[in-house]
């Protein structure tokens, strides 16, 4: 799978996993769900690591917290793996 381009044009990548996340659906052109999550993990797999274990470990942390499933849980649930990933890649 080709990865989307425009998600490249930074000089650096977004600081928070939230613009991340909100720069890529506009990209893909998918609404927030399953469905863009896992296009998510197989567009980015230095990111996701194993996708489906961290997709996995994402409902798992829903139950836990008793969290809904939301942009904003998704993000807050990613960044601290986000901003690892943005300073190996600096």
């Amino acid at each position: 799978m080709a990865v989307p381009a425009s998600l490249f044009l930074y000089a650096s990548r977004p600081p928070t996993f939230w613009h991340f996340l909100e720069d890529a659906l506009l990209v893909l052109g998918l609404p927030y769900g399953p469905q863009a999550r896992e296009r998510l993990a197989r567009t980015f797999p230095e990111l996701f690591g194993q996708s489906d274990a961290t997709l996995r470990g994402y409902q798992r942390w829903l139950a836990r917290t008793g969290s809904a499933d939301t942009r904003e849980g998704f993000a807050r649930y990613m960044d601290q793996r986000y901003r690892r990933w943005i300073g190996l890649a600096a």
